[in-house]
């Protein structure tokens, strides 16, 4: 069984870029991608920086989580895409597919319940805390080297439709305070919510709302659902499928700024 995300989009950390439809599925990278989309998939384990009792070591995942960032972009230019569409995509957008994985495990590591609100409130605030460093090092990138071709693109848009030297303004004030180097940086399994390598326990299903802090979902499984009725796996693909709308398949705009 597999899940079923119909409208699956991407997101951007950065409100000056909408989220975009994602119809092509990339075996690369395990996810819904947009048509002729270049990406650099990489992977940190939360686990490998985490002692027994499931206690981060912060300054060590800190700087993990800059070098994702950092490698990743230095792969854009070391990489011989497919084809040309995707070598400009490469240069426009600068995608990231950092995954984020081991949640479940964490939480076990923890001894905490799954199904508690204060587990979900504890692994949000580390989910934040995530994506927020990768977020800054990003930033950092654009102000140290420049920003995603994108971000120029969209405000050459802004500017013919609006016509006003007001919103050039606008424009110029939102793009100091939220340029970045990668259109887009993370994604999440909804199976990493479960502890790998065993049955998922549908107890774990009330962690899927850490999934919304991620650009983009993908496939990835390492967990057995063979245990699992057709009513367990419609439910939960049901819920993975309101997280994605609620992070973009309702409209495909920028957030205001």
């Amino acid at each position: 069984m597999f899940l079923v995300l119909e409208p699956s989009v991407v997101t951007s950390p950065c409100p000056l870029l909408p989220a975009e439809a994602a119809p092509e599925f990339l075996p690369q990278v395990c996810m819904q991608v947009p048509r002729y989309s270049a990406w650099i998939p990489m992977e940190l384990d939360l686990v490998a920086y985490s002692d027994a009792n499931g206690n981060i070591a912060v300054d060590a995942l800190e700087s993990a989580l800059r070098n994702c960032v950092d490698d990743g972009d230095k792969l854009h230019d070391q990489t011989d895409w497919a084809e040309p569409r995707i070598e400009y995509d490469s240069w426009l957008n600068r995608r990231l597919a950092i995954a984020l994985r081991g949640w479940g495990d964490i939480v076990v590591r923890r001894g905490a319940d799954p199904q508690s609100l204060q587990t979900l409130r504890d692994m949000e605030e580390l989910a934040e805390w995530v994506c927020v460093t990768l977020h800054s090092r990003s930033r950092h990138l654009a102000a140290q080297s420049a920003c995603c071709p994108a971000l120029d693109e969209a405000g050459a848009r802004v500017l013919r439709e609006k016509h006003s030297r007001a919103w050039g303004k606008r424009w110029k004030k939102a793009f100091l305070e939220a340029a970045v180097r990668h259109r887009n940086l993370t994604t999440m399994s909804p199976w990493d919510i479960f502890p790998r390598n065993q049955q998922a326990d549908l107890r774990y299903a009330d962690l899927l709302p850490l999934t919304r802090f991620a650009d983009s979902l993908s496939f990835q499984r390492d967990v057995s659902i063979s245990h699992w009725n057709v009513s367990d796996f419609k439910t939960f693909n049901k819920r993975v499928a309101a997280i994605v709308r609620c992070n973009g398949g309702a409209g495909l705009v920028a957030k205001q700024v």
